[in-house]
């Protein structure tokens, strides 16, 4: 069963020891999340704090999709299921899309605030790394429309608290909703918004991802939990928010209105983008469940939510399909997650010697990977991309130390910590390419060294005796 809600979500993980309850009391301040940091640097399960210092009768939850087991117990599948299992069911499932309904009565409403009684202060939004500009909204979903189209966008993006009723948000001006926050910036109008909270499993899952402009994540969303997302109308804006979120806020950008934003840590593992002046969002309605949870991700050093679903699942995804609508005869692409989604490997049926610079010129134009990745492996057929013991063997084995590997200039990331401060500020960057296959001139059989390994070394009716004796050799 899919939970239809991020309470039902966190029951199953309980059940399956993917959640802990702590009934100690937890501060909002640093505390809380240095436990969701240290639980996701080692595996540990999502905490569920109980008990929040100045916050009585609220709770908290980290960390919620940050190891692939919690991401197959929200598509339920196995547990035990692979990343490339994931990868492939989120690829086939998001080609099914399913519509929302609305609904009338929704729990995300049964508590509201307008005008005067505006106060984001009364819930534990969290300060979530010590040197961070302030206290940041981190797992929610921050939707608008386009007005131009009326397609509504659903993203993740750093939302900074600047007072009891502003907040702070980095929309840079390459993605969906700093290109919809301009289109109303040109007509001198505040952008309407809403901030979904606490979002159902599967809502939360396609928020985090990039699907691109056009794309609806909510019927995504209604694809990967089976069935359509409930959704609510806004109280003051013209925006609908899934009727099960835990807590939302509606407004309007202040037009023309910069205040200084940052620094956070983020996906990359490191705090890179500088205090800078960014767009105020004024939050002028909140509405909430009874006993409202916050939920938080902490973003750093591998593995967590931010690698995992928007690098690995999303992207792999996604640059698979781009590649595969190029022509380029690809049989795998893998993001991983320790990568911070700067690294992808491409493996590849080789079929021109230049292959590795053809896949580089589209990713280079894809509209994500142009920005988000530095250094390309490319691997031929032979090689398992989800394997990185394979890749670096291919790499130590088939790149040439100077022939084998370019580099190509091309769009940066404020968010890349490689990248010099001016090379941030002014998007300056470039991608790396590995090309770990060997050339197609080389004769299999004078040239072409052979693989040493169970699978490639021994002739089949060996491989088939020491398989079928296995156990009986010993080993379990």
């Amino acid at each position: 069963m899919i939970a239809k809600d991020n309470r039902e979500f966190l029951d199953q993980l309980e059940k399956a020891g993917e959640a802990i309850r702590i009934k100690q009391e937890v501060d909002w301040d640093c505390e809380a999340g240095a436990i969701v940091r240290r639980a996701c640097e080692i595996g540990a399960p999502a905490p569920f704090f109980q008990k929040i210092k100045d916050y009585p009768g609220h709770r908290m939850a980290g960390g919620l999709l940050s190891t692939p087991k919690r991401i197959a117990i929200l598509l339920g599948m196995d547990p035990n299921s692979s990343i490339r299992q994931l990868i492939d069911e989120f690829a086939e499932r998001k080609k099914n899309r399913i519509k929302p309904v609305l609904v009338k009565d929704a729990p995300c409403q049964q508590n509201v605030a307008m005008g005067k009684d505006v106060n984001l202060s009364m819930f534990p939004i969290p300060m979530v790394h010590d040197g961070d500009g302030g206290r940041y909204i981190t797992w929610h979903a921050l939707i608008n429309k386009d007005p131009d189209t009326g397609w509504v966008n659903w993203g993740m993006y750093r939302d900074m608290v600047h007072n009891e009723h502003l907040v702070g948000c980095l929309a840079l001006p390459h993605s969906d909703a700093g290109r919809i926050m301009a289109k109303y910036e040109w007509k001198g109008e505040g952008m309407p918004f809403a901030i979904a909270i606490g979002l159902p499993p599967a809502c939360a899952f396609t928020a985090a991802c990039s699907l691109g402009a056009g794309v609806s994540e909510v019927e995504v969303a209604g694809a990967l939990q089976g069935e359509p997302v409930e959704l609510v109308k806004c109280k003051t804006v013209d925006l609908e928010v899934p009727a099960y979120s835990e807590i939302v806020l509606e407004g309007h950008v202040l037009p023309g209105v910069l205040v200084d934003e940052g620094p956070f840590g983020e996906y990359t593992g490191f705090r890179a983008s500088p205090r800078s002046p960014r767009s105020v969002w004024q939050v002028e309605c909140i509405t909430w469940q009874d006993d409202p949870i916050m939920t938080m991700s902490n973003m750093g050093v591998p593995i967590d939510e931010g690698q995992l679903v928007y690098g690995t699942i999303s992207l792999s995804a996604a640059y698979k399909e781009a590649l595969q609508a190029a022509g380029i005869p690809v049989t795998g692409v893998y993001v991983p997650p320790e990568g911070c989604s700067w690294i992808v490997i491409v493996s590849v049926m080789k079929v021109l010697n230049e292959i590795a610079a053809w896949i580089a010129s589209v990713l280079n134009s894809h509209r994500i990977g142009m920005g988000a990745i530095s250094l390309i492996i490319v691997v031929d057929h032979t090689v398992d991309p989800f394997n990185i013991g394979e890749v670096m063997h291919a790499v130590s084995g088939r790149l040439h130390p100077l022939k084998g590997h370019f580099t190509i200039p091309g769009i940066g990331s404020p968010l890349a910590p490689f990248l010099s401060l001016q090379e941030r500020m002014s998007m300056r960057g470039g991608k790396l390419i590995l090309d770990a296959t060997w050339p197609l001139e080389w004769d299999p059989e004078t040239e072409k060294p052979t693989k040493m390994s169970f699978n490639e070394t021994y002739p089949p009716e060996l491989q088939e005796k020491v398989l079928d004796n296995w156990q009986k050799y010993g080993y379990k």
